[in-house]
């Protein structure tokens, strides 16, 4: 049997997750149990050793040791996060039936809960790290066959260059019975390519013996979590799986709550912080604090949206532009409330309003929008769902301004809409988060 071709964590990789999940559940429960109780938690105790092993259980079983898709997919890091919390139900079945008589400082207090809660965002956090240090190439290469035309290969060879993905690919025009015993982890055929029925009969002998066959916009969304543009047509639309946040009212209702929710929480806990932002600005910069500006919203529909000012009021003094990472025209403290994003928080009365939602595509200038549909096939369907706060292509992509920036983005967004879920959702979110503190935005 071969082995996956998404691979399984080498040992090193493997102990190094376990430790940082036995350092995430110490220090949760030795901050829980200080914050309820102003006591340390026994580690060597019987019922603190059981509870470290049931955490752990529900990880294997979760394949958190075992599947490298738990270390690459734009799911983690909520995927672990919620094994750790599912392990609070037979962790509580085993509190149940230790008694009375054996019920420790660890569980009462509301001490377990929170120090459930800690471990999951410690497991999270510790994980992102050993995944980031140890990284892909800590497994073992793997051989992919890319069977197609030759500009098709160095188109993925191109997009694969600069990512931690540890893979060798093999080009092919078409697969012949000399190449059927070369031991490749996984095959892709391009879209362009049409085997003729002795090629079918040996990719389908390939595919029984545990080879994983990909469409090439299958092996983009697996591993870059984006759709290809450029390997896509009409006729993909029609027969890809997804795209359910289009057509479920389920879907779209849950969403909107969401937002309103997430939104309105924001807003209000935030704003000290826009009152302190205000003052920086006026302090900083002659004009007003607010900024508004017309961007193209749901169904290509113009909408006026809100930020805090961050440029100089003449900054469109030579004509329209894109903004730039370090823009001259921003002043000092603006510079600063876009890199940490803060000037973003007046977006979300546009989402109360329903112009916006939490997360989504971020809306274009009209100027921009249009040039940019006559030059990126489909680039309007990313007007068929309401632009975002912030988004899969805002945290997956590091900030640009040019047409080769607006595709790449466009590719992220298009994969956001297809695979939507309430997880991608959580995740978007935290890495947000990470950004902001960061300072990494724009």
């Amino acid at each position: 049997m071969r082995r996956s071709f998404f691979g399984i964590y080498n040992l090193p990789h493997k102990l190094a997750l376990l430790s940082s999940d036995l350092l995430a559940i110490a220090l949760a429960f030795y901050i829980s149990s200080n914050l309820r109780l102003k006591l340390s938690p026994e580690f060597l105790s019987t019922e603190y050793i059981s509870l470290n092993l049931i955490i752990l259980i529900c990880l294997f079983l979760g394949n958190g040791y075992t599947s490298k898709i738990l270390g690459s997919s734009p799911r983690l890091p909520l995927n672990t996060l919620l094994l750790v919390l599912s392990s609070a139900i037979p962790c509580t079945v085993f509190i149940y039936l230790l008694g009375p008589e054996r019920f420790t400082d660890l569980f009462g207090r509301g001490v377990f809960p929170l120090a459930i809660l800690l471990t999951g965002v410690f497991a999270v956090l510790s994980r992102l790290s050993v995944n980031r240090i140890m990284g892909d190439t800590s497994g073992p290469t793997r051989q992919t066959l890319i069977i197609g035309h030759d500009r098709t290969a160095v188109f993925v060879e191109r997009m694969f260059k600069h990512t931690t993905h540890n893979i060798s690919f093999t080009h092919l025009q078409e697969l012949t019975s000399k190449e059927r015993g070369t031991n490749f982890d996984a095959i892709v055929i391009c879209p362009e390519h049409r085997p003729p029925e002795r090629e079918q009969k040996l990719l389908l002998a390939e595919r029984l013996s545990g080879t994983p066959i990909f469409s090439l916009s299958d092996f983009f969304e697996g591993f870059l979590f984006l759709i290809p543009i450029s390997q896509i047509d009409n006729d993909w639309f029609i027969r890809s799986e997804g795209f359910t946040m289009l057509h479920s009212t389920v879907t779209i209702r849950l969403k909107r709550l969401t937002d309103i929710t997430f939104s309105a929480v924001l807003l209000v806990s935030s704003l000290p912080v826009l009152l302190i932002c205000a003052l920086g600005i006026k302090l900083s910069s002659r004009g007003p604090i607010i900024f508004s500006q017309k961007r193209v919203g749901l169904e290509g529909k113009s909408f006026t949206i809100f930020k805090l000012r961050t440029m100089q009021t003449n900054a469109e003094s030579k004509g329209i532009q894109w903004a730039q990472s370090s823009d001259d025209r921003a002043f000092a403290f603006g510079r600063f409330l876009r890199r940490s994003r803060l000037d973003e928080l007046p977006q979300c009365w546009n989402i109360l309003r329903g112009e916006m939602s939490f997360i989504g595509p971020r809306p274009e200038r009209p100027e921009f929008t249009s040039m940019l549909a006559e030059k990126i096939p489909y680039y309007d369907l990313r007007h068929i769902v309401k632009p975002g706060l912030t988004g899969w292509a805002q945290v997956s992509y590091p900030y640009g301004a040019s047409i080769e920036d607006s595709l790449r983005k466009l590719q992220y967004d298009l994969y956001y809409i297809k695979n939507y879920s309430m997880l991608l959702d959580l995740n978007i979110i935290l890495r947000t988060v990470l950004v902001t503190l960061r300072r990494k935005g724009r």
